[in-house]
C-alpha cells in the first residue's frame, strides 16, 4: 500500500484533533505547508546549515550552571531540569490536516521530546499551570458538565435571561502568532502579579523569566534537510 501511495504522490498523516488518518495529493499538501509558514513568517531558516543542536545544548547547560553558582536554584532543580545528553537529539516538525476547518489549513506540530531544553520546559511548565489554572479557574470551562455547572450559577444570579447572547470565536495560529517579547513581557506581568514575597515556588521572577527565555531561544527543529528556528510564539507538541 504504501508504494502504492508513494507512486501515485499521495501524502498520508494524522489529521488535527482525531485519530484519524488523510490521504491528500503531495503537491498539494507541500503547497499548504509552505502558504502556513509564508503567511505566519515564524520560521527562520538557518542558513549557515549546522545544526543548532550543540550550540542549544550548551546555552542550556550555561545558563543552569549560572543559577545553580549562583543559588537561584538548587541542586535537586538542576538536576530535574539538567539534558539527558544521552537521548538528545534535533526537534523535528510536521504538519496536520485541520480538517475541521473550511479552508482544510495545517497545524504545525514541533517533536521536541530529546531536545535540549525539554526537561526545562516540563519543569516551567509544573511550576506556573496550576498557577494559571487556580487564576483562571472563574472563566475557564474544564468539560461540558462544568459548562452547564457555570450556566446553573450565571442563572442564579440573574444574568441567563431571554437576550444573553452566546458568541463563539477562534483564534487562528495563535502558536505562532504571539511575538517573542510580547510573551515574555505577558509572563513577567503574570508572575509579578501572582507572586508570593516577589517569588514563583522557591524561584525569583528574574529566574522563571531566564529559564523561559532559553526555552524560546533554543526552539529550532530539522525540517526537509534544513535547520529552521521558530522566532515568533512557541512550539506546539512534545
Amino acid at each position: 500500500m504504501q508504494r502504492q501511495l508513494r507512486k501515485a504522490n499521495i501524502a498520508v498523516g494524522q489529521t488535527d484533533k482525531s485519530k484519524l488518518f488523510f490521504f491528500i495529493d503531495a503537491q498539494e499538501y507541500e503547497e499548504k505547508i509552505k502558504n502556513y509558514m509564508n503567511k505566519t513568517n515564524a520560521y527562520q531558516e538557518i542558513t549557515s546549515g549546522i545544526c543548532p543542536l550543540a550550540d542549544n545544548l550548551h546555552l542550556v547547560i550555561l545558563l543552569l550552571d549560572h543559577l545553580l553558582e549562583r543559588k537561584d536554584i538548587t541542586k535537586e532543580q538542576h538536576k530535574k531540569m539538567y539534558p539527558n545528553i544521552n537521548k538528545l537529539e534535533l526537534a523535528h516538525i510536521y504538519f496536520n490536516l485541520k480538517v475541521h476547518k473550511p479552508d482544510i489549513s495545517v497545524r504545525p506540530i514541533v517533536a521536541s521530546i530529546n531536545a535540549p531544553a525539554r526537561l526545562l520546559s516540563s519543569f516551567l511548565d509544573q511550576l506556573l499551570t496550576p498557577i494559571y489554572n487556580y487564576v483562571t479557574k472563574d472563566i475557564t470551562f474544564i468539560n461540558g458538565i462544568d459548562v452547564v455547572r457555570k450556566l446553573k450559577e450565571y442563572q442564579l444570579q440573574g444574568y441567563l435571561n431571554s437576550t444573553t447572547l452566546f458568541i463563539v470565536f477562534d483564534v487562528t495560529d495563535l502558536y505562532t502568532m504571539i511575538p517573542r517579547d510580547g510573551a515574555i513581557a505577558a509572563l513577567t506581568r503574570f508572575c509579578e502579579k501572582n507572586a508570593t514575597h516577589g517569588k514563583i515556588g522557591t524561584l525569583k521572577i528574574s529566574t522563571v523569566i531566564q529559564l523561559a527565555c532559553v526555552v524560546l531561544d533554543t526552539n529550532s527543529f530539522a525540517y526537509k534537510d534544513k535547520y529552521y528556528r521558530q522566532i515568533k510564539g512557541g512550539a506546539m507538541g512534545s
